[in-house]
Order: structure tokens, then sequence, then C-alpha cells
């Protein structure tokens, strides 16, 4: 079983889905990057430093990547320590973010240990998904679009108010493609390709289907 897991895709392709499958399953840790500046925004005795730059990209800028490098790397090595695989899910925007955490894998000897996998969706489906699908307003979990879950309110987790987002949205959502869809994210996956570290799964099938097809790849 590889140590660190990296889930690729356009927006809607299931990858975080995937790897909540795969943390219950396996008991990877699944490494957000958003999660962890709300952890950094909510925690009273962060860096200093990290929160000036947290505070700047509230004000519109752009996220620092030296502030996600630090505090991914540093979630990923505790992790690691504990002997935990991990899973990075949209961490990656582009090839110069990819060929840092490569330098960083490769600081701890672990480039063996990465797979990539390409949740592959057509940019077509990525707005039709994007466009329906629910979240509930209490734990954040994501149900995808479908006529049987077209007609459900609760969320199946918590059993609290499922709704649409108000970002999922026809405008907001092109303009997602556009910046993190098949013809943004294909120089990454080539990247991986030429490295022997990509596979692809087909994210257009089942939920249950690609979650068989990943674990092949795992196992």
């Amino acid at each position: 079983m590889k140590k660190i897991i990296i889930l690729m895709g356009v927006p809607g392709s299931g990858k975080g889905t995937q790897a909540r499958k795969l943390v219950q399953r396996f008991g990877f840790v699944h490494i957000s990057t958003g999660d962890l500046l709300r952890a950094l925004d909510a925690d009273p005795n962060g860096d200093k430093e990290d929160k000036a730059k947290l505070a700047e990209m509230k004000a519109g800028k752009l996220v620092s990547d030296d502030l996600i490098y630090k505090l991914a790397f540093a979630e990923i090595q505790k992790n690691l320590d504990l002997h935990k695989s991990v899973i990075l899910d949209g961490a990656i925007r582009t090839v110069t973010q990819a060929k840092k955490y490569e330098e960083f894998f490769a600081s701890l000897n672990l480039l063996d240990e990465v797979i990539v996998i390409e949740i592959k969706l057509s940019d077509e489906t990525s707005f039709n998904r994007l466009t329906k699908r629910k979240v509930c307003t209490a734990c954040g979990f994501i149900l995808p679009y479908s006529k049987e879950n077209d007609l459900k309110v609760d969320c199946p987790e918590c059993g609290e108010k499922l709704v649409v987002r108000s970002d999922d949205n026809p405008e907001t959502i092109q303009k997602r493609i556009r910046e993190q869809g098949n013809i943004a994210i294909q120089p990454i996956l080539e990247y991986y390709r030429e490295k022997g570290e990509l596979f692809t799964v087909d994210g257009e099938k089942s939920i249950d289907n690609v979650d068989e097809e990943v674990v092949k790849l795992l196992v």
C-alpha cells in the first residue's frame, strides 16, 4: 500500500467522496489545505506571520504557496511519523506545486511511495454535477446528483439539512471549470504521467464503481 495518494480530477469528479471512502476503509488521513487554513484561522496561538498571510488571503489576495507548503508538509510529516498513509485531494493546482511536493517527498526518500490517481470526468459532466449537487449545512457532506438524491433533503451522514450551495450556480461553475477543468489540469497530469506515477479511473461511472477501481490500484 502506497503511503502518499494524490487524487486529481476536475471539479465534481468525486475526489472528496473517494477520499472519504478510503479513510473509512483503510484508515488513511485525508489532508485538505482548506481545512488546514481554517484551523490556522481558528487557532488563537497560531504563528503570527502565518496568520498575517492568511489575513491577506481573506482580504482578496492569492494565498501564499509558501504558507500552503508549510502547513501541508507539516501535516503530512506528522501523519507519516505515525505510520499513516495520507491522501491529498485537490492540493496541487500547478506544475510548480507538483514539483515542490515532489521535492518534499524526495527529501523523505518517499518518491516510490507516491501514487497519483486521476478520476477522469468530462467538463460537461462536471458542469451538470456541480449545478445539481447538494451540501450538508452542518458537516459539509457532499451529496452527488442523481434522480434518487434529487429528492433527499436530509444529510445521510448527520441528518441535518441539505442545500444547493450559493456558489454552485452556472456562471461560477463555468469559471471554476475554466480554471480547474481538463485543459487546466492537463499539464499536471502530463508531469505525473512522464514520471510513471499517474493512473486513471473512469469518473463517469457510479461512486461504487469508481471506488472499486481506486481500491484495485492501491491493493
